[in-house]
């Protein structure tokens, strides 16, 4: 009995040292990243077709971050009404700016008016306009 306590007792110590340690790293290595490439991202197809030229969609939208506009880049799947969402979250309106972004409970920052685009490009529909028309044309 005295080993068994003995070996619970080791391998306690073991997974809490093991975990402190694994914490302490994560917060070392910890990478900061742009959010609006979460933003570009969910208005972005998703369909990771590599057309644009990048591994997937959420590459894509690294690469319309780091560039800081639309010029040079396109979605051959969303087409023109993704660029143009891509467009004005990565260019806010002045109009945009003054108003401040609504702040309710844990959601700071959380913005209705993108979060209701974003839905409505959710739908199969507007995620994949040109994938359709060209479906339809068969």
């Amino acid at each position: 009995m005295n080993l068994i306590l003995i070996s619970m007792g080791v391998l306690g110590v073991t997974g809490l040292v093991a975990a402190v340690l694994l914490y302490i790293v994560s917060l070392i290595f910890k990478v900061e990243e742009d959010p609006r490439i979460d933003l570009v991202a969910a208005v972005l197809p998703g369909a990771n077709c590599g057309g644009c030229g990048f591994a997937g969609c959420r590459n894509f939208a690294e690469a319309c971050v780091k560039a800081g506009g639309i010029e040079g880049l396109a979605c051959p799947v969303g087409g023109d009404p993704t660029m143009e969402e891509v467009k004005k979250i990565l260019t806010p309106s002045a109009a945009a700016e003054e108003t401040a972004p609504v702040a309710s409970g844990d959601k700071k920052g959380f913005d209705p008016v993108i979060a209701e685009k974003i839905k409505a490009l959710a739908t199969p529909k507007a995620a994949f306009p040109n994938l359709i028309a060209m479906a339809q044309k068969l």
